[in-house]
């Protein structure tokens, strides 16, 4: 028990003694220097939290600038009809993410129908089919898996006059 309370006494005298660099910091000045810092620690939080929320609400808002007119829209209308003997040429989409608008390259048309040498489309049989438009890009293709479908449906040529 003697050892305890004499390294008691010791550590207490050395923290009332604390030498930085030569000068000796009384006990008020530690028991001010503890206050303070306890008091900073909230105040470091505080300023934090608000830097996060100040922050939050800059990024919402610039997102929001950035991506409000971004879309993923049939040019034209989605459903079509043609007699046998027509070609349809087709229109596409129009597809802006993040502010930017995505080239032809970058949008994937899958479709039923044939399609000639001039890239326009047709059939041989009456019916109803689809092209089908998607994307690799990251809004669209990865993150919200959009596709647009365009329905084209042929019937036969009606006999003049009536």
């Amino acid at each position: 028990m003697a050892i305890r309370k004499k390294a008691s006494k010791t550590s207490s005298r050395a923290k009332s003694n604390l030498d930085i660099d030569g000068v000796k910091i009384s006990k008020k000045s530690q028991r001010n220097a503890e206050k303070a810092l306890k008091n900073t620690s909230v105040k470091v939080l505080l300023m934090g939290l608000i830097f996060l929320l100040v922050g939050l609400l800059l990024g919402g808002g610039t997102c929001w600038v950035v991506c409000r007119n971004d879309c993923f829209d049939i040019i034209g209308n989605d459903e079509i009809e043609l007699t046998l003997d027509e070609k349809y040429d087709d229109f596409g989409v129009k597809v802006v993410a993040f502010g930017k608008r995505l080239d032809a390259e970058a949008i994937q048309i899958e479709t039923n129908l044939k399609i000639d040498a001039d890239g326009r489309f047709y059939s041989d049989e009456i019916g109803t089919f689809y092209i089908k438009y998607s994307t690799s890009d990251f809004k669209y293709g990865k993150l919200f898996k959009v596709q647009k479908v365009r329905l084209v449906t042929f019937v036969e040529a009606s006999e003049g006059g009536d």
